[in-house]
């Protein structure tokens, strides 16, 4: 089961994605990428170490290879992270519209790319008690993007110079076209160092000997 990092602010209106006026480095060695029905993302990830709360900046490139205009969630990224497969994944846009307040949609249009930069808080809980030497840390990072296939019905918040707006008319109305119409394309996983305090690494300090 995962265990959400609850940086996602569910008013998360407040400009996460911001458009970058540089595009990834496609020789940087920290660069994943995720292909998937037409849409590409290339991602950069700025720093190798994960913490129980850290912050991760990545620049990322949006390509889309369709012959229709797809639409991003500007929203704060948030980070889910699998004990089982010890990876955190930060998910950028949304699968769901707000229930009252909805993100400003940023439109990619057919054949086009569009760089962002962004950073996500990211924090870990390792285990519900203390750390053993079997306790199993983070060691990998992957990106996760959400985008909209159809942009049509989401016409009154596609590139609108709000960060969102609060409908939550729209927003009930839109709720079964926006599930219906998200796809997501998942990239390769990075590996990440884990850092953690010394008393984490061993909260089993040694005993004293007598003299």
């Amino acid at each position: 089961m995962k265990l959400r990092s609850w940086v996602f602010v569910s008013a998360a209106l407040i400009a996460a994605a911001c458009a970058s006026n540089k595009p990834v480095d496609m020789d940087e060695p920290r660069r994943v990428v995720g292909t998937e029905n037409d849409v590409r993302v290339d991602a950069e990830v700025l720093g190798d170490t994960l913490q129980t709360s850290t912050v991760i900046s990545l620049k990322y490139d949006v390509t889309n290879n369709r012959t229709a205009a797809i639409a991003v969630a500007d929203l704060v990224p948030y980070a889910d992270y699998d004990p089982d497969t010890r990876i955190v994944t930060i998910n950028l846009g949304s699968e769901v519209p707000g229930k009252e307040l909805l993100p400003r949609l940023i439109s990619i249009p057919p054949g086009g790319k569009k760089s962002f930069s962004t950073a996500a808080h990211v924090n870990i809980i390792v285990g519900d008690s203390a750390p053993t030497p079997l306790t199993r840390y983070p060691n990998a990072l992957q990106i996760k993007l959400n985008f909209l296939s159809d942009t049509k019905p989401f016409e009154q918040l596609i590139d609108i110079p709000e960060r969102g707006v609060h409908n939550p008319q729209l927003a009930d109305a839109l709720f079964p076209t926006w599930l219906d119409r998200n796809e997501t394309v998942l990239t390769n996983s990075l590996p990440m160092r884990w850092s953690a305090p010394k008393e984490m690494l061993n909260p089993f300090p040694a005993r004293r000997r007598r003299p």
